[in-house]
């Protein structure tokens, strides 16, 4: 910055003695002349001053005179533009009477000396309002008021305000925050508004209750709009369909529908007439519901082309404050440190749910600093753990996925169906690897994964080849 001003102070002090030098310089030609004869010269542009100030006396004579010999001689009119000052009935300070204060080596000094005082002041300012300034901008910029209870009802409000007492910060977020919502489910809306007060960028993406078929059933289609177009292609290929015909194998499994495909195919077997969920799965029916509501997300990641996204249900920020180890703030630090191979990062849960406490049931991946944008000196230093191979747990409130996750859960579901999704990802999907490439490429149910697929024998990435998921956990490091 000081090199800009110092610069900036010689082009001003250089500009202002080359008032005093730089001469005015025209070319007339005849035509031109006659052009111009009858428009008025303007003080400061390059006209030449007009005849009856060339011919007047008085002072201006021998600049006059000068003016006329430059044009006879050289066929060029050239004056400096203190002359032309003269010329133009200007005059110096000293003829006009305006005072020594507007004379060019004053006016000079005085554009030097405020330019000195703005350099010498800068530091200054620096030192003693740069954390101000930068609180000052986060506030306007990154504080909102904690929504009114009308919005986000009395339990969020009083969790947000005991949370944010002077204001809820907007941190920014480098991944897609997308939250499951139910039709008219005022607890999921008020959950859904009271994320978004701390997370501006978070959308909603409809939730799937299967007590109110035929009712919002085109959710649950587009849920498995894709597990369809795998599961008619997975019947295209004969050798693969040849390889999956066991004893094992539900006949009524076939490419137009997905019936026989263990939980996805509820959508498919509801009563005839009516529509609705068959009464013997009703008492499944929030399970169904989680099953369908997750995978609609995930569709949702395909269709806009997402890479990654942070999927939440509405109380995923409750249990995240509740049994997570990772502060809120921390969430912009995680994303964007996020291992190249995770297909799936668990958010809300504590280490010792996982890990045991000392975290040694989960191998080390990596470390990383997280930094709270909006207090520097608030850091913590956090790790990306690979999965345990044993123990297991349930509730999907809120995890990371990666577009590489949506593409291997639709290809398995397609071809070997679903449990209670939650419990289903934590006990086998995440822990268990396929026994060869050939048992990956079958057809089967997952009533019968052990036949298929086993425990991996040690917490670590997918170094064969052979696991179904790599998941990933956030703890403190």
């Amino acid at each position: 910055r000081t090199k800009i001003i110092i610069n900036a102070l010689w082009q001003i002090s250089r500009g202002c003695r080359e008032r005093e030098m730089r001469p005015i310089v025209t070319k007339n030609s005849s035509s031109s002349t006659a052009k111009n004869t009858s428009s008025k010269n303007v003080l400061g542009k390059p006209n030449a001053p007009p005849d009856d100030v060339l011919s007047s006396g008085g002072g201006k004579s021998a600049i006059a005179e000068k003016y006329k010999t430059n044009a006879t001689t050289t066929g060029r009119k050239s004056v400096s533009f203190a002359e032309t000052d003269v010329l133009l009935g200007g005059g110096g300070a000293h003829e006009t009477g305006r005072g020594w204060i507007f004379s060019n080596n004053v006016r000079t000094v005085y554009a030097i000396s405020l330019a000195c005082a703005a350099l010498f002041a800068m530091p200054f300012a620096y030192i003693a309002g740069f954390n101000s300034a930068t609180t000052s901008l986060l506030y306007k910029f990154g504080i909102s008021p904690v929504p009114s209870v009308s919005v986000i009802g009395e339990y969020y409000h009083d969790a947000l305000s005991g949370m944010f007492p002077d204001g809820i910060p907007q941190w920014p977020l480098d991944v897609n925050l997308m939250i499951i919502t139910r039709h008219q489910n005022k607890d999921d809306y008020r959950g859904f508004h009271a994320i978004k007060a701390v997370f501006p960028r978070a959308e909603q993406t409809w939730g799937v209750d299967p007590l109110t078929w035929p009712k919002y059933i085109d959710e649950a289609e587009h849920a498995v709009s894709n597990i369809r177009s795998i599961n008619a292609r997975n019947f295209a290929d004969s050798n693969k369909l040849a390889m999956s015909k066991d004893r094992y194998w539900d006949e009524r499994r076939s490419p137009e529908s997905l019936v026989g495909v263990p939980w996805i195919d509820a959508i498919d077997l509801r009563e005839e007439e009516t529509g609705a969920l068959t009464q013997e799965r009703v008492g499944l029916s929030h399970h169904i519901g989680c099953l369908f509501a997750h995978m609609k997300a995930w569709q949702n990641m395909k269709d806009l082309g997402m890479d990654k996204a942070w999927i939440m249900e509405s109380d995923g920020l409750m249990k995240m404050q509740e049994y997570s180890n990772i502060p809120l703030w921390a969430m912009t630090s995680v994303a964007q440190n996020l291992p190249e191979d995770a297909d799936f990062v668990l958010l809300h849960k504590g280490m010792d749910k996982f890990c045991g406490v000392d975290g040694s049931l989960c191998a080390m991946h990596s470390t990383f600093e997280a930094k709270n944008l909006f207090d520097p000196s608030d850091r913590e230093m956090l790790a990306f753990r690979h999965w345990p191979i044993e123990g297991s747990e349930a509730g999907l409130q809120t995890y990371i996925v990666s577009e590489r996750f949506v593409d291997k859960m639709q290809e398995f579901l397609a071809a070997h169906g679903s449990d209670m999704i939650d419990a289903y990802l934590y006990g086998n999907l995440c822990q268990n690897e396929y026994k060869s490439p050939e048992e990956r490429d079958k057809l089967w149910a997952m009533n019968y994964m052990s036949q298929h697929a086993q425990k991996a024998p040690h917490s670590s990435a997918d170094e064969r080849g052979l696991k179904i998921l790599n998941c990933y956990i956030v703890t403190p490091a």
